[in-house]
């Protein structure tokens, strides 16, 4: 499975890594939302993606999520938060839904082991 993570916090974004790497997935994990555009804009074809709520600079994972529905549509889009899921934050079974941080490998694995929609 290709997953693309976005939390500007280094080492979040690091333990992720590392960690879906041994679960046996293809990692990318661009710096910021600017740089995840471009990455997926370059290559959309990523099954899941791991967005922090808070991000650098006026952005949200709520708004890069936003983005990725309209511009990689069959990608399963997961928010994670250390704080709280933002009011205007709409899950959508099987497609979208939120991570609360911190979460260990038993919920890494629930949430890329759940059926991927049209898979």
């Amino acid at each position: 499975m290709k997953v693309l993570v976005l939390d500007c916090d280094v080492r979040v974004s690091r333990a992720l890594e590392r960690t879906l790497q041994v679960l046996g997935h293809e990692v990318r994990c661009p710096t910021s939302a600017a740089a995840a555009r471009s990455t997926l804009q370059a290559d959309a074809a990523v099954d899941v993606i791991l967005a922090a709520q808070h991000l650098e600079e006026g952005e949200t994972g709520t708004g890069f999520l936003r983005w990725a529905e309209a511009h990689v549509p069959r990608a399963r889009r997961v928010l994670i938060s250390g704080t709280h899921c933002p009011p205007d934050f709409v899950e959508q079974p099987g497609r979208q839904c939120f991570q609360a941080k911190p979460f260990g490998r038993k919920e890494l694995e629930a949430l890329l082991g759940s059926p991927h929609p049209g898979a």
